[in-house]
């Protein structure tokens, strides 16, 4: 577990990694059931809500997902509204309930560890340190009424009561000098009414970062900005994971800012499609070379970041069989992406596939019978009518 730094450590440090071969963060076999009307609306997108009438009905929003974050990780969870990403990175870092499986911070039980009578108050109260969230709006995580200085001192005085006003007050000033937030003095006493929607998103960032947590959650922190804003805050986080060494599982709908920050941090892709994760990888390697018929579709339905090549690109018909999404309460048999998947055959309405290589491998895997040269796939019949030349 990260510890705290000396007083008089420079923010820029370098971060002292573990000697374990442990993850920090690991899901094993993870699902989650909302059967609360309200949990459900926070989950779907109100389009699905209202086709499906989901509001009363329960809802699988993850089912036996596992995942491992190591230390300074960077895992990119992608995918449309409603396919689990947020709800898995709430689940890993303790804010949601896995209904089955479990959530391990460097081994232990993470559901344990934040149990109020657990025996170890110390490592208890670390998990819960260790494990921090920016939300997709500051504007709604901020306390109107309270200046920067204020916010920001509150996770200092919870976790470094040792520290009296005059060091946090230099600790906030520094870091709001490392992250561009200038005059810094001016800035402490200004209330979030007061500033941009990029610097609110700057301070969101540096209340996380202050406790040195050993993983952030960043849930769609950039889909609320424009392009020139993206692009600055993703830089913005990666300059703060090489400074503490923070492992981040950054959440987004947007396969080019995923692309972006994943490549910049040599980290890894998972796309999710109704619960589950269908293809992970290096950036580049799911990018360059997808595996799995819905990260085609994805990126088939990306924009470039930079909005002045957006008129230059050139779509090909959508490689998509249908736009009927699956009822999020009853799910197909087989494969959840059937009716879509302009490859699907016979088996995939049978089974649904496991994450796999085809050289065996977990470097790049796919939840797709393709991956697999001998199966019984190959000998299927396709559902479908015709099978477009855009996935072959």
């Amino acid at each position: 577990m990260s510890t705290n730094a000396d007083d008089d450590q420079n923010a820029d440090d370098t971060h002292d990694t573990r000697d374990s071969d442990e993850p920090l963060l690991e899901l094993e076999d993870v699902s989650v059931e909302f059967k609360d009307p309200t949990l459900v609306e926070q989950a779907f997108p109100q389009s699905l809500l209202d086709r499906f009438d989901l509001y009363e009905e329960p809802v699988q929003a993850l089912d036996d997902v596992s995942l491992e974050i190591g230390e300074e990780d960077v895992v990119v969870l992608v995918g449309e509204s409603g396919s689990g990403k947020s709800t898995l990175g709430r689940t890993a870092i303790g804010i949601e309930e896995p209904t089955a499986g479990t959530v391990r911070y460097e081994g232990y039980d993470l559901q344990e560890l934040q149990r109020e009578e657990h025996a170890d108050e110390i490592l208890s109260q670390d998990a819960r340190r260790a494990l921090q969230i920016v939300h997709q709006d500051p504007s709604a995580a901020l306390n109107p009424y309270r200046t920067v200085r204020s916010t920001l001192s509150q996770p200092l005085k919870l976790w470094y009561p040792e520290l009296d006003v005059g060091d946090r007050r230099e600790r906030i000033r520094r870091m709001l000098e490392k992250t561009g937030i200038t005059p810094a003095e001016e800035y402490m006493e200004r209330y979030p009414y007061q500033l941009s929607g990029g610097e609110k998103q700057r301070i969101a960032i540096i209340r996380s970062v202050l406790v040195e947590p050993d993983l952030i959650l960043a849930d769609e922190v950039v889909s609320a900005l424009d392009v020139s804003l993206r692009v600055d805050v993703m830089d913005l986080l990666l300059e703060l994971r090489e400074m503490f060494g923070t492992a981040f599982l950054f959440v987004s709908h947007n396969l080019t800012n995923a692309r972006y920050f994943a490549g910049k941090a040599d980290g890894r892709i998972a796309v999710m499609y109704f619960g589950k994760i269908v293809e992970m990888g290096p950036a580049e390697e799911v990018l360059q070379n997808p595996k799995h018929p819905y990260t085609e579709t994805l990126k088939w339905a990306s924009l470039p970041l930079d909005p002045n090549e957006c008129e230059e690109t050139i779509r090909d018909e959508s490689p998509m069989m249908s736009k009927e999404q699956p009822d999020p309460s009853d799910l197909p048999e087989g494969c959840r992406f059937q009716a879509s998947c302009p490859k699907a055959r016979g088996v995939c309405q049978r089974s649904d596939p496991e994450l796999v290589s085809e050289d065996g491998s977990d470097d790049h895997t796919a939840a797709c019978f393709r991956e697999l040269p001998d199966h019984e796939y190959w000998s299927d019949e396709p559902i479908h009518e015709a099978e477009p030349d855009i996935l072959q």
